[in-house]
């Protein structure tokens, strides 16, 4: 995959204002859990949320993408940063908040592994502390033939992207091309991205499989909406 590189990867979503996500993240956990101090980030990427938590609470971090650890251990060195899928984890510790933020949940394609996703995440969790998921578009409000431009820089090159939404069952496609300008000319790049496009009632459904009480915030950090759940007493 062309976006592997953290580079890349921080060029095409410059446009993220993670700054401003992050203060709203703030005010969400220090409603659902004050005094808050930990955070795991599942699916952390390259760590630009990260790189503003760390002012406020100890960061780790896990990422089934090995490329991108090195850049989110340099913008939070103080962080623990391990590879590891979203599904099937155990780093034999809890956090205050657990957080999956940028529709990375709907990288596991299916409901069953979301659903392991979720109760994985939950397990992370400490009494009195919360999970924070962002999800990924629903499917009434997906729409395949759509089209869209990004563009970056790397250094002295120029990046840029472009992609067109399509849709197989339950999954969303989007197909991306690159473009990359360097000295010795133009790069092209291609790939397909899948993610699972998942219901308001699966996702709520998974939260309670994983004995959590969750409530969902339409807007969330950048309009895709917010799952806020915390652990029932046992």
């Amino acid at each position: 995959m062309f976006l592997e590189s953290p580079e890349l990867y921080d060029a095409i979503y410059h446009f993220k204002n993670y700054a401003h996500e992050c203060e709203i993240l703030r005010a969400v956990i220090a409603v659902a859990a004050p005094g808050a101090r930990t955070i795991l980030d599942v699916a952390c990427g390259t760590g630009e949320h990260d790189k503003f938590l760390k002012q406020y609470y100890s960061v780790d971090g896990i990422d089934l993408n090995e490329n991108y650890l090195p850049a989110a251990r340099e913008k939070n060195p103080a962080g623990r940063y391990t590879r590891a899928d979203m599904t099937d984890f155990d780093l034999a510790t809890t956090y205050d908040a657990v957080t999956c933020l940028f529709s990375a949940i709907g990288y596991v394609k299916t409901v069953e592994r979301m659903n392991r996703a979720i109760a994985c995440m939950a397990r992370h969790v400490k009494p009195g502390g919360v999970l924070i998921v962002e999800p990924w578009i629903t499917p009434e409000n997906w729409k395949p033939g759509n089209s869209f431009i990004h563009a970056g820089e790397i250094g002295a090159d120029k990046v840029c992207r472009m992609s067109v939404s399509g849709q197989e069952g339950n999954l969303s496609t989007t197909l991306m091309h690159y473009l990359r300008s360097t000295r010795d000319g133009i790069e092209h790049y291609s790939e397909r991205l899948e993610l699972g496009l998942f219901t308001r009632d699966e996702m709520t459904h998974a939260f309670e499989l994983a004995n959590m009480g969750v409530r969902y915030d339409t807007e969330g950090l950048m309009g895709r909406g917010l799952y806020i759940a915390r652990p029932r007493p046992q």
